[in-house]
């Protein structure tokens, strides 16, 4: 097995962040701060993270974790999500509002799964069950988004704007 320079030092500095050896308990503050962002409340994070961590054990992948959070977070928040499937193409017709919610938040958990626990694309193709392809367009359009929405908040709370 070859190690790069930079990869030496990383696991020398015990960062081995990349390679899929993080067990359960190593994720639990970002598995917290992912659950926070996802459900926007601390009483559903810890709902939600003791529900996940339930259904694991010391052995299971940090994918295998992630891809069980997505489910419970479906299952308990998503109450017009009840099943997820692999994306579908819709040509001609619109997809159904269960599926635009289930995009949305599938952008929102890539967003955080990318960010704040450095998972690599090919890791989050796997835990959304979407070709790396669409994982690439869809944390390209969503930072895009959550920028823009950033910067009017920024620009509605800093400029003096009265709507009268």
């Amino acid at each position: 097995m070859r190690i790069a320079p930079g990869e030496f030092l990383s696991i020398v500095k015990g960062n081995a962040m990349h390679d899929n050896s993080r067990e359960p308990l190593d994720l639990l503050d970002h598995m917290y701060t992912v659950a926070y962002w996802m459900t926007g409340s601390l009483k559903k994070t810890n709902t939600l993270v003791y529900k996940t961590y339930q259904m694991v054990d010391s052995e299971t992948s940090e994918v295998q974790l992630f891809k069980t959070f997505r489910n419970v977070f479906y299952e308990h928040y998503c109450l017009d999500a009840p099943t997820l499937v692999a994306h579908h193409d819709y040509e001609n017709e619109e997809a159904p509002e269960s599926e635009a919610n289930a995009r949305e938040f599938d952008g929102r958990l890539a967003v955080l799964l990318a960010e704040v626990c450095k998972l690599r694309h090919h890791a989050i193709s796997t835990i959304l069950e979407q070709p790396i392809e669409k994982i690439r367009l869809l944390l390209t359009s969503k930072r895009k988004s959550m920028l823009i929405g950033f910067l009017n908040l920024v620009l509605f709370c800093c400029l003096d704007i009265s709507y009268a």
